[in-house]
């Protein structure tokens, strides 16, 4: 029987998703959290442990969930995804997918090297440097700040003039700085982009923020609304330049041009699915078959 792993901090709604969908393609399931998987290097062999028991062997590996963590830690997550591949494990997205998405300043650099339009962004390294570019910032349009690597719109803030940087919670020394783009209503679109062999399969929706953040998971109403072709192409187009298996790309229309603000190689689909008759989840898995 094929077995796959999947890598979640919690067995809740898109694990069990996962699950049944493997289950019809006669998949064996089992779940770990990849802080819990320790190496053990010797005599030639590499032996991958969850919680100190050996791991059987792995056909698949599907990831939920890369936690946050030192320098040392996420390289070591990483690694993992890296050594399952060696292992000829399929792994779903791989550590080089995961490595240009979940970092937003290498993300950004791809797609604006590539031609593809993004908000104008600003990064530094520093409390002191981020407040003289905020105080000399002339604020024609208003600044959003993203954590370089958030997820589900948390610990993103409005910067409307400079004392809102002492708001900030940052822990990481580095400011990521985006040009705010303002529509009325608050409102994104989502495109889940699948790609399979170059079989491409893909699901949308839009999102009305009660914010400016359109995150479902922050709130969003998430409406089936037919998408000019031009935001499809788009998302297809960043998927393949990043070249990711299964992705998130989140895209916005600001003064009749369209614009990616941010690529998800681990992406959420629960409010997709709510908006979505079709099961996502035997897309993704479709990878597997």
């Amino acid at each position: 029987m094929i077995r796959t792993l999947i890598l979640t901090e919690k067995e809740g709604w898109h694990y069990q998703q996962l699950k049944l969908s493997l289950t019809k393609l006669n998949h064996s399931v089992d779940s770990a959290c990849i802080s819990d998987i320790n190496i053990v290097l010797g005599k030639n062999e590499t032996i991958l442990e969850n919680q100190g028991e050996r791991l059987p062997k792995i056909d698949n590996v599907i990831v939920r969930f890369i936690p946050g963590g030192t320098l040392e830690e996420i390289v070591f997550y990483l690694n993992i995804l890296k050594i399952f591949e060696s292992m000829n494990v399929r792994v779903v997205n791989n550590a080089r997918s995961i490595e240009s998405t979940v970092d937003k300043l290498y993300t950004s650099y791809l797609l604006n090297k590539n031609k593809i339009n993004c908000p104008e962004t600003y990064i530094f390294r520093g409390q002191k440097a981020a407040s003289g570019f905020i105080s000399n910032y002339n604020f024609k349009s208003k600044l959003i700040y993203k954590p370089l690597f958030g997820s589900q719109g948390d610990n993103i803030r409005l910067i409307e003039r400079p004392s809102d940087l002492e708001k900030l919670e940052n822990q990481t020394n580095i400011y990521y700085f985006q040009e705010y783009l303002d529509n009325s209503p608050n409102y994104d679109y989502r495109v889940l982009v699948i790609n399979n062999n170059d079989n491409i399969k893909y699901f949308y929706m839009t999102r009305y923020g009660e914010t400016f953040i359109n995150n479902f998971s922050k709130g969003a109403k998430c409406i089936k609304e037919k998408l000019n072709e031009d935001v499809i192409e788009l998302a297809i187009k960043s998927s393949r330049l990043l070249n990711i298996d299964f992705c998130g790309v989140d895209i916005i229309e600001y003064k009749r041009q369209y614009y990616v603000i941010e690529v998800n190689s681990i992406p959420a689909w629960k409010g997709l699915q709510k908006v979505e008759s079709a099961n996502i989840s035997d897309y993704i898995t479709s990878l597997f078959a």
